[in-house]
């Protein structure tokens, strides 16, 4: 991920994929209006950071998500800060994240539907974010619709390749063989509108967890938020969340106002790493009616071996078409 709020909007709130039995119309207008979105990026988006008006509300209580509640026992930020510091685990690590996505939609209340899977690697400035289509979707058109036949399959690719030597950021979409290129961007700074929005999506580029962990306490963009059991280890939670108003522009496109995100980090009180993350974010305040995107990432660290440093570039296959941006495919 390049860090930027046009890959946030396209990764955290254009899933509405068809994998879920929803009825054909609802699903086909699902279909048209990821497209849109997706194709709307580039003019609507671009250049959001500035233009969007932020509230921050961090939250005081844990937002919902998988974990088991350990006591009331609770750790101070400045206690969870002066640890991190000290943590003695080996910052050299390649990190790995598995995400599943559901989402739910105000015309089915009570329900949620299931979407693909992503799985990230990142070392370093090196980041690789694949999306699945999922079972139920299938294979995929040179449009990127689901066929509903065949089993899941890699719909698109974002993050940093080698080209003629240089790490260069690389966006490829399978469906269509094409691909496109750009001038790799610095990551978005832990407290930065940007850096939380991402928050509510599946992790992907992230490595210097330490650093934004010590950081979003800091700021106060995050919370110590009590202590869960994680696959029957102690893990230390944070938690915090933010509404944006949406530029005009784009708040017309995908028909609402305002987006919320929350999340929450689990993290092992010894390395400080995280071992499991969910976010969402939810669109509402116009006619659309109100979308709510979530996922659960979770994170292993494995050693920088050849093979596993190797996972984190993106990989163009022979033969694809190059395009000037992601607005072209």
């Amino acid at each position: 991920m390049n860090g930027d709020v046009e890959q946030v909007v396209r990764d955290g709130l254009d899933r509405l994929t068809a994998d879920a039995q929803v009825p054909a119309g609802l699903a086909d207008r699902a279909r048209r209006h990821r497209r849109s979105r997706r194709l709307a990026v580039g003019s609507a988006v671009a250049g959001a950071t500035a233009a969007v008006t932020a509230a921050a509300v961090i939250a005081t209580g844990a937002a919902a998500g998988p974990g088991t509640s350990a006591g009331p026992r609770m750790q101070t930020a400045a206690y969870v800060v002066r640890h991190v510091q000290s943590a003695l685990a080996n910052e050299n690590l390649v990190m790995r994240a598995q995400s599943t996505e559901t989402y739910a939609l105000s015309q089915f209340p009570g329900q949620t539907f299931p979407e693909g899977t992503t799985v990230s690697w990142a070392y370093g400035s090196r980041s690789r974010f694949e999306e699945f289509t999922g079972s139920r979707c299938g294979h995929v058109g040179p449009d990127g619709t689901c066929t509903h036949r065949g089993g899941s399959e890699r719909y698109l690719a974002d993050g940093t390749a080698l080209v003629n030597g240089k790490l260069t950021s690389a966006y490829v979409t399978y469906f269509d063989h094409k691909f496109s290129l750009a001038r790799l961007a610095a990551p978005a700074r832990a407290c930065s509108r940007t850096a939380r929005l991402e928050m509510g999506a599946p992790q992907t580029g992230i490595s210097d967890w330490r650093t934004f962990i010590k950081t979003t306490l800091a700021c106060g963009a995050g919370t110590v938020t009590g202590h869960v059991r994680i696959d029957g280890v102690e893990a230390t939670e944070i938690s915090g969340s933010l509404t944006v108003t949406l530029p005009k522009d784009y708040a017309k496109t995908i028909h609402e106002t305002r987006v919320r995100v929350r999340y929450t980090l689990w993290v092992n009180p010894a390395t400080y790493l995280p071992v499991r993350v969910f976010g969402s974010s939810a669109a509402y305040g116009g006619s659309g009616g109100r979308t709510v995107t979530s996922s659960v990432t979770d994170m292993q660290w494995l050693p920088p071996s050849s093979a596993n440093r190797a996972q984190t570039l993106v990989t163009i296959p022979p033969g694809y078409q190059q395009v000037k941006s992601p607005a072209d495919q």
